[in-house]
């Protein structure tokens, strides 16, 4: 099972939260937090597969929690679960190292799939978020910028894939390959770009478009 702990302040939501994952046999919800005020603390703690992190808390914010994570813990994969989806708390939460961005309005059962994308490593956005993101994400522009060069049209193809938040398996029935293909495809996209992660290589491509 993937282990999570949960940062949220609202306790209705973290309950719902709480009560649904009592029930499922693919996540454990090891723990919840009403603040991340001790996040990198409890992360070394309690270990977890995967965090899930509110942006709007008291005492210091999700994003802000985000950045100190990401020095104490880097490899830690934090997934933000908010209600925002401007493109400002977006592109800093991706810059900070967020492996996912679901909303709050998503299914409780889209949420447990978006947890087991995380933790195999594939990543995750709620569709209007993937929206957001896929406009700076233009296969022309891409080709233009030298850093993108020598990834070859299947990687270019699988790397929109996933900025447009497909799951590895979805990927694989689209191009009509194996789910090993794609996570080939994927470990040769974060070579080539020198990344460890999709969210370092959706910035890649979003920094390709706003240096232009």
């Amino acid at each position: 099972m993937v282990r999570v702990i949960l940062f949220e302040d609202n306790r209705n939501f973290r309950e719902a939260l709480e009560l649904f994952f009592e029930d499922s046999d693919k996540v454990y919800l090891t723990k919840s937090f009403e603040d991340a005020t001790k996040a990198v603390t409890q992360i070394k703690e309690y270990q977890p597969d995967v965090v899930l992190m509110d942006i709007e808390m008291p005492g210091i914010s999700g994003l802000d929690a985000m950045k100190l994570i990401k020095a104490e813990c880097p490899n830690t994969k934090v997934m933000i679960q908010t209600q925002f989806e401007d493109d400002h708390r977006l592109f800093v939460a991706l810059c900070r190292g967020a492996w996912g961005y679901a909303l709050k309005s998503d299914s409780l059962e889209r949420i447990e799939t978006a947890i087991l994308d995380v933790h195999h490593g594939g990543g995750y956005f709620s569709p209007a978020i993937a929206g957001k993101v896929a406009r700076f994400f233009q296969e022309k522009e891409l080709k233009a910028d030298p850093d993108f060069c020598n990834l070859t049209a299947r990687e270019l193809e699988v790397l929109k894939y996933l900025v447009n938040g497909k799951r590895y398996q979805e990927i694989a029935n689209a191009m009509f390959i194996s789910y090993e293909g794609v996570h080939s495809h994927v470990k040769k996209v974060y070579e080539k770009l020198h990344v460890n992660s999709k969210s370092e290589a959706i910035i890649k491509a979003i920094d390709a478009k706003l240096t232009k």
